[in-house]
């Protein structure tokens, strides 16, 4: 195999003689259409120019224990290149992978608090990428390190979510804010459905845990847009962009092109969302009813919330509201929603109390009759969402924007 033979002492003068360097992945937002940040990605370009793929050396650094020195001398080179960002785009995000050997020293918390504290780069501008989810979730240091880094404001992202047995385990552990779903499952929805359940599955996960999801390995404006109708949040590929060099990263980002966009996936997020607190309100009826009362403390959590604003469909209208949609279009869906979380209020209440049956078949149906509005409202603005965008189609809109730098730029 190229590059098999190469040896730790190579890579060590590599590092020490500024052949490493990043290169740039584009993230897009499905929201927008609209880059949002980037991977930032190790890249070898040796003395002649010839370019050495990290699968030949990150390996042997990883195996060897040198990859913290690697992480040392080149973190500050992307503070440097994020801070350059910056410049263009005050609140980009740039994710960056780490081995669970960095993780266990300190000093990657004191260089990146360093960083933020010289104002070099905020909080946000930074994600941390973690893979090896079965050691982290069993090591306190790392443990501890993951909370440090929460604490100063960084996003701590799980990396290749759907490949490992113990992903949902480490999920409910750490202080997980986003997770990536792995290039392979993401590729293989178009030759086996078994992968898009998965996909979909875990979009629907991350909903319920409110937490970010990015896809990765977009290769294909068919898996584009069903990732964009499915509510993912952003995602990163071949299709958009291939990895490039900070100045070519930078200069994609001054021509500021655009993909697909569109709101009808965070609606349907927003919908599921809606569905979710209704049957959590009768699991939650349902259980207590039939169950003891001496036995409802045992009953399993459900983080059942009656506000409309912590229901992702109410901040849904809220944030249309903002981006100056008209209010006659969603006001009648605000209203029932309201009504509705207030009669779950009432109805868990009225199960509580242990007044009667009567009482509680009443509340019951007084939840759903305002539950099944909300579904014919949000039915109603689907539809005319949807036949929006065919029109808009139709109309002929340009093709997102991607220039061929990015298109044939090495991955």
């Amino acid at each position: 195999m190229p590059g098999s033979d190469i040896s730790l002492e190579e890579i060590e003068h590599a590092l020490h003689s500024g052949e490493f360097c990043f290169h740039f992945q584009p993230k897009i937002s499905f929201q927008t259409g609209r880059i949002v940040g980037g991977e930032a990605l190790l890249r070898w370009k040796r003395a002649d120019g010839t370019m050495t793929p990290p699968g030949m050396f990150l390996p042997l650094a990883e195996k060897a224990g040198f990859i913290t020195d690697i992480t040392a001398v080149m973190l500050p080179e992307l503070a440097e290149d994020i801070a350059r960002l910056r410049a263009l785009k005050s609140d980009i995000q740039v994710a960056f992978n780490v081995s669970a050997l960095d993780l266990h020293s300190p000093y990657l918390v004191k260089m990146l608090r360093s960083f933020i504290g010289n104002q070099l780069i905020n909080p946000g501008n930074i994600q941390i990428e973690i893979t090896e989810t079965t050691f982290v979730s069993q090591n306190d240091r790392i443990h501890a390190t993951l909370l440090d880094l929460v604490a100063l404001g960084i996003e701590i992202v799980m990396d290749d979510f759907g490949t490992g047995y113990s992903s949902l385990d480490v999920l409910s552990q750490l202080p997980f804010s986003a997770l990536k779903l792995d290039q392979g499952v993401v590729g293989r929805m178009s030759n086996d459905s078994k992968n898009t359940h998965i996909v979909r599955s875990s979009l629907q996960l991350a909903r319920e845990l409110s937490i970010k999801t990015i896809a990765e390995g977009v290769e294909s404006e068919g898996v584009y847009t069903f990732l964009l109708a499915s509510g993912c949040n952003e995602a990163q590929g071949f299709w958009m962009s291939r990895p490039v060099p900070i100045d070519d990263f930078i200069s994609l980002i001054k021509q500021n092109p655009k993909w697909p966009s569109s709101e009808l996936g965070f609606l349907y997020n927003a919908w599921v969302n809606h569905l979710s607190y209704r049957r959590k309100v009768m699991d939650t009826v349902y259980t207590m009813t039939m169950t003891p009362p001496e036995e409802w403390p045992n009953m399993p959590k459900l983080d059942l919330r009656h506000s409309p604003a912590h229901c992702r469909l109410g901040q849904w209208y809220r944030d249309m509201s903002r981006a100056g949609f008209s209010e006659d279009s969603y006001k009648t869906l605000e209203n029932v929603h309201r009504e509705m979380h207030a009669a779950g209020d009432v109805l868990l209440k009225t199960v509580k109390a242990q007044i009667d049956t009567e009482a509680v078949i009443a509340a019951t149906n007084d939840f759903l009759r305002f539950s099944e509005q909300v579904d014919q409202e949000v039915s109603r603005i689907v539809a005319l969402s949807f036949a929006e965008g065919l029109r808009k189609r139709d109309h002929g809109n340009p093709a997102p924007a991607t220039p061929s730098s990015s298109r044939d730029a090495s991955a």
